[in-house]
């Protein structure tokens, strides 16, 4: 993708997140699996002592995004946090499945989904 036309997308993602703000959309959880390589990661490893070894590691964000678009976000480094731009390989919304963050504010719910994967094995990371 050349310059001119990431610039199109980074200003039509802006656009797009002005309307849903002013309309106070709510913001959506999502899921990226990261490749594996990230568990050489010293902050990373210590974030998960709880890991079970061939489970998958992920990145956990809450955008008010389209989660595909800001998988896309995260690829092309727009705005993007260094583990799913340097490990991401895809949008993994079925780890999700099961997840039952009501009554929790959107901080929360990203906390807990973080935690609810770990529980399971999962590296996750989430700022």
């Amino acid at each position: 993708m050349d310059d001119l036309e990431r610039d199109r997308k980074i200003l039509r993602w802006q656009e797009k997140a002005r309307r849903a703000a002013k309309k106070r959309k709510g913001r959506n959880l999502y899921v990226i699996t990261l490749d594996p390589e990230v568990l050489w990661i010293r902050e990373f490893r210590q974030e998960n002592p709880n890991y079970v070894e061939g489970m998958p590691c992920v990145y956990v964000g809450m955008t008010i995004h389209d989660p595909g678009d800001r998988f896309e976000q995260h690829m092309l480094g727009y705005r993007s946090s260094k583990y799913p731009h340097n490990h991401g390989i895809e949008l993994a919304l079925e780890l999700m499945e099961g997840f039952d963050g009501a009554g929790l504010s959107d901080e929360e719910r990203e906390a807990a989904l973080a935690e609810w994967l770990r529980g399971q094995g999962i590296a996750a990371w989430q700022n």
